[in-house]
């Protein structure tokens, strides 16, 4: 199986710090596309540069730790590991105590990203069935206005719209949409 590259971004105000985490996660294969001196700077940087990974010194400064952590959980903005002795509100989250063995860094990193990735993966296939059940409702709405405006059965006014979409050369939630809007002033 070959072995994964995965880009990351450090959060840390220390060199000392930086300079270490970078020499361990480079010899793992990671590589290094960003780093914060501060929160807001590490925030910014995420949504920018989108990494698969940010590693994240317990003591960055300014602003709430906590508060950053659940940013990155809530918005999907990456992995995250969290280096240092945590907060009680920061345990919930990845975390290893610095310094840390880079045997461990290294697998700790690998399985966060692994997990983020699977992560990406359920909210990319969420949203796409809740527009196909958005896209579903409006062609059910379409077929309502086909009834109730020419008695077609059901069966009668789903064929309609599949015509329209057929001759127009058009996806059906379109020509759905072409039904609502001539019958509804949309």
């Amino acid at each position: 199986m070959a072995r994964v590259k995965y880009d990351y971004c450090v959060g840390t105000a220390d060199p000392k710090f930086k300079r270490q985490l970078t020499a361990m996660l480079s010899t793992a294969g990671f590589y290094a596309i960003g780093s914060a001196t501060s929160i807001p700077e590490l925030l910014r940087k995420l949504r920018a540069i989108q990494p698969w990974l940010v590693v994240v010194d317990i003591n960055l400064p300014p602003g709430n730790l906590e508060q950053l952590a659940s940013i990155i959980e809530d918005d999907g903005l990456a992995a995250a590991i969290y280096l240092g002795t945590p907060s009680p509100g920061l345990r919930r989250f990845p975390h290893l105590p610095w310094p840390v063995e880079e045997r461990v860094l290294t697998a700790v990193a690998q399985t966060v990203c692994l997990e983020f990735s699977r992560k990406k993966k359920l909210r990319q296939d969420l949203d796409k069935l809740k527009q196909q059940m958005r896209e579903r409702r409006e062609i059910e709405k379409a077929k309502l206005v086909i009834m109730q405006k020419s008695g077609a059965d059901e069966e009668e006014a789903y064929r309609l719209i599949r015509s329209r979409s057929m001759r127009q050369r058009i996806p059906l939630i379109e020509a759905a949409r072409q039904v609502l809007e001539e019958n509804t002033g949309k």
